[in-house]
Parts: structure tokens; sequence; C-alpha cells
């Protein structure tokens, strides 16, 4: 059998497409063992996969345009006790006029506790903006723990070429977007 059905056939029959299994043939005496290539997942790591009890993260806010060589907090988030949880889109954006896209006049930051994010560390320099609120751009995430403050802010940088952006009534917005999970499902000797 050539095609589509012959590229499933090294694959257990519990992961080829339904179109791709064959009937199976009667068993006699005991079932046979699972190839030594099979991996039994029990549970899948919650800060990969949203575990059966999970709540949704969808913050969206706007702010004001500070003066230049200010910054604005646009959106703080504080991790509620008992929970920890995983961001996996991320928007920013600039209404308005008086900016040119990736020059440094404006600077956004996304932190945790005042700092980048463990393990993504670019998003401490945003110079463009990440999709929009509307349509956030998926990233590989980082994950937040309870008790921690997450903040977008954004920086009116004199350093830019064109020595930031006047004020002019412009807006600049942030999204975060992922889910949070109960702590215990946490393992103790969990790492970030």
């Amino acid at each position: 059998m050539g095609g589509f059905a012959s590229r499933w056939s090294r694959f257990p029959s519990a992961v080829r497409p339904d179109s791709a299994r064959a009937t199976p043939a009667p068993t006699v005496g005991p079932p046979a063992p699972a190839p030594e290539d099979t991996i039994e997942i029990s549970s899948l790591p919650v800060w990969l996969f949203p575990p059966s009890q999970w709540e949704n993260i969808d913050l969206l806010a706007y702010a004001l345009l500070p003066p230049i060589g200010s910054s604005v907090i646009i959106l703080t988030y504080v991790v509620p006790i008992g929970r920890n949880g995983v961001i996996q889109k991320v928007a920013n954006n600039f209404v308005g006029g008086g900016w040119t896209a990736g020059t440094g006049d404006l600077v956004w930051r996304i932190l945790v506790d005042g700092t980048p994010p463990p393990g993504a560390t670019n998003y401490d320099t945003v110079l463009d903006s990440l999709g929009s609120p509307a349509l956030p751009t998926p990233i590989a995430g980082f994950r937040i723990f309870e008790n921690q403050t997450l903040t977008v802010v954004l920086f009116n940088n004199p350093a830019g070429p064109d020595g930031g952006v006047v004020v002019a009534g412009q807006r600049t917005g942030a999204r975060l977007l992922g889910y949070l999970y109960p702590r215990e499902y946490e393992e103790d000797n969990i790492w970030v």
C-alpha cells in the first residue's frame, strides 16, 4: 500500500489518522508489548499545556503618551496567590501621529517584578508594534508565579533619532494573553 497510509505505518495505531487505520486482526493470547519507541504521557506539563482547571488571562489597557524623557505604565497585573501561569501572546501599539516604527523613539518594556521575564529578556526593549491588541503576536511564552507583578511600560526616549515623540494626544496600548492554573499542579522541585 503506498501513499498516505504507508507514511503512517511506522506509528502506533493510536496516533494514525482514522483514514490510515487498518482493521485490527483478531488477537490470540496476551496483547503484544508496546514498541520500545512508544512514550506514555500520564500528565502534560502545566507550563506547556493548560490543565483541566485553568483560568484565562486577557489583559488590555491604553494610556496617554508620556512627555519626552518620561515613562507610563500601560497595564499592571498581580498574579493571584495560589496561581501560576504562562503568558503566550503579547501586543503593543501606538495610536496617533509623530512616530516611526523601529526607530527607538518609543521603547516598550514587558516586565515581571520590574525586570525582564527570565528567559524572555528580549521583551525589555521593544521598538515596534508586536501585533495589535486586536491580533496579538504568539510567543514561545514565559512563566509567571503567584504574587508576581506584570507590567507593560512605554518610555518616550529622548535618545531616539528624532529625540522622542512630541505629545499631541496620542495613546499607547498593550495586551497580554495566557492562562493561570492552581499552584499545587507544580512539582516541588520546579525550575524557572
